[in-house]
């Protein structure tokens, strides 16, 4: 296959939506592509080591976006979807890929069909309309008022609406541009490309393949380059680690309560807090903003992390179970999955309030079975080739 110009484009109101972007742009450049990676100046500090070409967006408005994700409201308003949709024409005007990647830059489902562009976006496949989750109610106003049962029981009735009023903006852009509209399904605005790049494996799903529209690569793994810490020789590696990351859209008020309550156990609490302060000085504590997430996931016997699938597939990749702390849906879905293949359990924030932290972390850390799951994903992870099927993917939008 001759080399292309490829664009990925990273929405990075979140580091998981830096990360995959940024990994496969590395991929792709090593395959002798000409690539080139849009990211926001938020994004900079991550991307002096990336060989190819970068071009830095707009600001992404993260600090909206986390509020309106924790308030359940549609996370881009018309106006801001058409801001996007006009710098992404002008970054498809200028670079003339051949080929455009976005990582939940939703706006190109527009602006790459009107320039027609080749696009692929990069996402879950738990979001796909072919699968059908049970849809947990995230951790929305009502449950703090109304209880996780009623709160769950509206959930179940109200969803299909909500999904609906949040794929407005989206078929607004779309109509706006004479693009018809997508159905009334936010699984649809989330997946809606030429080529869906799942960022897992088909395995969480019982399946053995693609399905149609969607090509997995298997887990895209991306740790932050950055120093080792001055106490990563203090660390005894004969001793159990639980490593403890909420990541860049978890609550991380939470931590305090996590390290605290796990101080009861014996293990070592390795803890990447970008944001959070006051966390307890206990001895077995060693906490950094950002820490090489591969390397300690692979040193621990637990992964406390937000649920997500970036942080809880780089635990399971390295055979460590996972203890979920959601808080919104896409968590939530990618826990969903994880406990239906005995990988991990899930908490609750209220569940952290009331206590049940260290009791989960130990039965997890006790119970065999956790451990012995997550090393056959382990091999099954291993047998995909990111690089691979990224290529495979490649050929697929563009054969020629």
């Amino acid at each position: 296959m001759s080399p292309k110009k490829i664009l990925l484009v990273a929405h990075d109101v979140t580091l998981a939506h830096l990360g995959r972007p940024l990994q496969l742009a590395g991929y792709l450049h090593a395959a002798g592509h000409d690539v080139t990676l849009a990211a926001s100046s938020d994004s900079a500090r991550f991307l002096h080591n990336f060989p190819g070409r970068t071009h830095t967006l707009a600001p992404t408005g993260k600090a909206r976006f986390i509020e309106n994700l924790a308030k359940g409201r549609p996370v881009f308003d018309f106006d801001t979807l058409k801001r996007f949709a006009e710098e992404d024409e002008q970054l498809l005007l200028r670079y003339r890929p051949d080929i455009v990647i976005g990582d939940f830059r939703i706006s190109l489902s527009a602006s790459a069909r009107r320039l027609q562009v080749p696009y692929a976006t990069i996402t879950n496949a738990y979001w796909s309309p072919a699968f059908k989750p049970h849809f947990i109610v995230p951790d929305l106003p009502m449950v703090k008022f109304l209880g996780v049962g009623f709160s769950q029981r509206l959930f179940n009735l109200v969803r299909p609406l909500a999904f609906a009023y949040h794929a407005r903006p989206m078929n607004a852009l779309r109509r706006h541009y004479g693009l018809p509209s997508l159905s009334h399904d936010l699984r649809r605005v989330y997946t809606d490309a030429d080529l869906a790049l799942f960022s897992d494996v088909p395995e969480i799903y019982g399946l053995h393949g693609d399905i149609p529209g969607g090509h997995f690569l298997g887990p895209i793994s991306w740790s932050p380059d950055v120093p080792s810490p001055a106490w990563w020789p203090r660390l005894d590696q004969t001793r159990p680690i639980i490593y403890i990351t909420l990541g860049s859209s978890g609550d991380e008020s939470l931590l305090p309560r996590i390290v605290g309550q796990l101080h009861g156990t014996d293990a070592q609490l390795v803890v990447a807090a970008a944001a959070a302060k006051a966390l307890p000085v206990h001895p077995r504590v060693f906490s950094a903003d950002y820490l090489p997430g591969d390397q300690i996931a692979s040193l621990a016997r637990l992964v406390i992390c937000n649920g997500g699938s970036p942080t809880a597939f780089q635990a399971i990749a390295k055979g460590v179970p996972v203890l979920g702390i959601p808080g919104n849906l896409d968590q939530f879905l990618n826990m969903h999955y994880l406990e239906k293949n005995r990988l991990g359990i899930t908490l609750r924030a209220q569940d952290v309030n009331d206590g049940r932290v260290a009791a989960t972390a130990q039965h997890i850390m006790d119970s065999n079975g956790y451990t012995e799951n997550a090393r056959v994903f382990a091999r099954i992870i291993k047998s995909y080739s990111t690089e691979r099927r990224l290529a495979e993917a490649i050929t697929k939008l563009s054969p020629s």
